[in-house]
């Protein structure tokens, strides 16, 4: 996939939405900035790159998901599920991978969900190590658990091509998980996916880290960009001393106005890369991938309503942003031959 592809896929899914108050408004186009400076190329063509470089027939991808904590988001929002199960959806058709979702074992049950709206079957181990169009749900340890050791076994059991996070909160320099509206959270309530992060790069395993706020993992690769932008960038609410900018990085960083429709870009950039098309999942999945998701708990990330709805956007929205993916892909595989 060209860059020109790329670019406009980065352009189309960090169209801003939010509401008129309580949320910070106006800073996705300047993270988006920021990390395209840094990265130096679109960031769609960068994460495809780099996974259709690593990922090979049979190989287990980690893809990590579920943002919030009881009570306002007790199972999950919505954001997150349907951009992972998108990615493991184009995975596993292009490429032959083997999807795994970890998150906090409260979140499981929609992403399990909206895996089998897409047509990914969820088994135990020996079921999906033995047939395609299936995936995995782990769940992550939190404190006091010992999640260090568990992000190292995870590596050494299913050594994976690649370890990709899709909406999933990292910490500040100070230890600490925020929200966008700078409160505080610790590791009692938040599964600590960072020592994935820092286990994968240890084994020298690629990471992709997607996110629309700058506490998301990945986000580390432009901490003073996010100091600067968000409104709780340097001060939180919490009293830690730090902002809600999380210190972990990814090989590449992926921003979106929300963190599913970057998920939609790179599984359209894996359609193009592999020339298959059925790779990018259809309108009547995405329909039914958001209806599940929310019967089976996750609820809107900014209005906390359990509703066909993500951040604040409509059903009929996400239908539109994917209608206008589904074009950039088909017209990038159509050559034109005008004679006017």
């Amino acid at each position: 996939m060209d860059d020109v592809i790329g670019e406009a896929l980065d352009r189309l899914i960090c169209v801003e939405m939010r509401y008129a108050s309580g949320v910070p408004r106006g800073i996705i186009h300047r993270l988006y900035d920021a990390a395209r400076a840094e990265a130096g190329r679109p960031l769609t063509t960068l994460a495809t790159e780099l996974l259709v470089k690593a990922v090979k027939p049979g190989d287990r991808v980690l893809i990590v998901t579920g943002a919030g904590a009881p009570p306002f988001l007790p199972y999950g929002e919505t954001d997150g599920p349907l951009g992972a199960v998108a990615i493991a959806h184009a995975l596993d058709l292009a490429l032959g991978a083997k999807p795994i979702f970890l998150s906090e074992e409260r979140n499981l049950a929609p992403i399990a969900a909206t895996a089998e709206a897409a047509g990914l079957s969820v088994l135990a181990e020996d079921m999906f190590a033995a047939r395609a169009a299936s995936a995995m749900c782990v769940p992550l340890l939190m404190a006091p658990e010992d999640w260090e050791g568990q992000a190292a076994a995870l590596v050494e059991q299913h050594r994976p091509a690649a370890v990709i996070f899709v909406e999933k909160g990292g910490p500040n320099d100070k230890g600490r998980f925020h929200t966008i509206t700078g409160n505080g959270r610790d590791r009692t309530v938040m599964a600590s996916a960072d020592a994935l992060a820092d286990a994968a790069g240890r084994a020298g395993i690629p990471t992709i880290g997607i996110g629309d706020g700058g506490n998301e993992i990945g986000f580390g690769r432009v901490t003073e960009a996010v100091a600067e932008i968000q409104e709780f960038g340097r001060k939180c609410r919490c009293g830690c001393g730090g902002g809600i900018g999380t210190i972990v990085r990814t090989d590449v960083l992926m921003v979106a106005a929300i963190s599913n429709w970057a998920g939609y870009a790179l599984a359209a950039g894996i359609a193009l890369a592999t020339d298959r098309p059925d790779a990018l999942h259809d309108l009547g999945i995405e329909s039914d991938m958001l209806a599940a998701c929310a019967r089976a708990g996750a609820v809107d990330g900014l209005n906390g309503r359990q509703m066909r709805g993500v951040d604040g956007t409509t059903a009929e929205t996400q239908i539109a942003v994917m209608t206008m993916i589904h074009n950039i892909v088909s017209n990038a595989r159509r050559p034109l031959r005008r004679e006017f």
